[in-house]
């Protein structure tokens, strides 16, 4: 089978996207892809399965809303027509589009004329983003017609998929599409991040010979709070002399640079290191080195109701304890006695829950242990069948 596919966003550095599409791969499927073109990127590029059509258009981080819907509009159009002249060449069964923005789905309106069934995968819920980034009251026309949109673009889609079950909890209320709604996680790829049993990969004996490594990987934002992170480390290390931390990944370029400042201020590059984003097939071998995982999330609404964080799930399949922000996703899929919570806003509970797990390595054995198997229902096989499902109940109506 060819599937059509747009994202507003960098192939293969999305880990949603290229999961989907190596698990196409998997059973022979052909994907032509419409997305971002970043720096010294081929504007056309074959990778495995997937021939990427890239548009001349990038991602600007931190932007004001309206510079965000001037980006969207601008990419909604050239997406439309790429996408219909390769539909046109192609005839397509099934295209499949990840929001954000959410009305990207309608870029599949000749596809969906000429007989295509359409997947909306809903990664983001906007209305609620929106608020958190720029404080929009639900009570006002914007965030009304936000809602409206949503509503328009699930309804308009054959099928949605979603991320997590509070994401369709909350999809739920505001949408009558519980027969064609489906979660499928982003759960890790065992290709790369596999636990092998032994929980904690290297508990660190309690000697200051060895640096004991806090561990976070992914997008440094500003709703991430980093300054309640770096609060609770230095507040840690006065009784852990030997702690350090590796940080990897982009961001908000002047929140970055807000946060670095901070660490150079107090002295800290030697202790708190910042490094580039790497590409996913060289994570596991960092989570590996690493003593404890650290999930930094500042609480609001968009948080707090739907936020699941891969790199935590990344950090759980490879059997690395963690710590983390106390979020009502997270709690709905892990217990206290499987991650260690503090609350957003308190370094010094971040910097307690360090220095229990430090001087305890057979309590990061057991709290990996646990995570995992609690996670074992949400695995990347599972949720590869339930994807493949899916496509295969849309081809079937075509």
């Amino acid at each position: 089978m060819r599937v059509g596919m747009v994202v507003h966003a960098y192939y293969p550095h999305d880990v949603r996207v290229r999961r989907q599409c190596e698990a196409l791969a998997d059973r022979g499927d052909v994907v032509d892809l419409v997305c971002l073109r970043g720096d010294g990127e081929q504007v056309t590029e074959r990778i495995g399965n997937v021939n990427v059509h890239r548009l001349p258009l990038q991602h600007r981080r931190g932007q004001g809303v309206a510079e965000y819907l001037a980006e969207y509009a601008g990419f909604f159009i050239l997406a439309f027509l790429k996408l219909s002249v390769l539909t046109i060449r192609n005839r397509y069964p099934v295209v499949q589009v990840h929001n954000m923005p959410d009305v990207l789905v309608f870029t599949t309106l000749l596809p969906k004329i000429l007989g295509a069934r359409v997947l909306l995968d809903m990664h983001d819920i906007t209305p609620e983003l929106f608020q958190s980034l720029y404080g929009v009251d639900e009570r006002s026309r914007f965030f009304k017609l936000l809602v409206f949109l949503e509503q328009a673009s699930l309804a308009y889609a054959d099928a949605v998929m979603t991320v997590n079950r509070n994401i369709r909890d909350l999809f739920l209320t505001r949408n009558p599409i519980a027969h064609k709604l489906e979660v499928v996680m982003n759960a890790p790829d065992p290709r790369y991040f596999r636990y092998d049993g032994s929980g904690a990969p290297h508990p660190t004996e309690m000697n200051r010979k060895n640096p004991f490594r806090l561990f976070h990987h992914g997008q440094i934002l500003r709703r991430y709070s980093f300054e309640t992170a770096l609060k609770g480390f230095s507040l840690a290390r006065k009784s852990i002399p030997e702690l350090e931390m590796d940080i990897y990944g982009d961001g908000e370029e002047k929140y970055l640079e807000e946060v670095k400042g901070w660490v150079k201020d107090r002295g800290m590059t030697d202790l708190i290191r910042f490094h580039d984003r790497v590409p996913v097939e060289q994570v596991p071998e960092l989570i590996r080195r690493a003593d404890l995982g650290l999930v930094p999330c500042k609480k609001d609404v968009f948080v707090d109701k739907v936020m699941l964080p891969v790199r935590l799930l990344e950090y759980v399949a490879m059997g690395l304890p963690s710590v983390c922000s106390r979020i009502g996703t997270v709690e709905s899929y892990f217990g206290d006695n499987e991650v260690a919570y503090y609350d957003h806003d308190s370094p010094e509970q971040l910097a307690e829950n360090i220095i229990r797990l430090y001087q305890n390595p057979d309590l990061r054995d057991d709290m990996a242990r646990k995570a995992t198997k609690a996670f074992r229902r949400c695995e990347w096989p599972r949720m590869q069948k339930r994807y493949y499902r899916i496509l295969d109940s849309l081809t079937r109506c075509n």
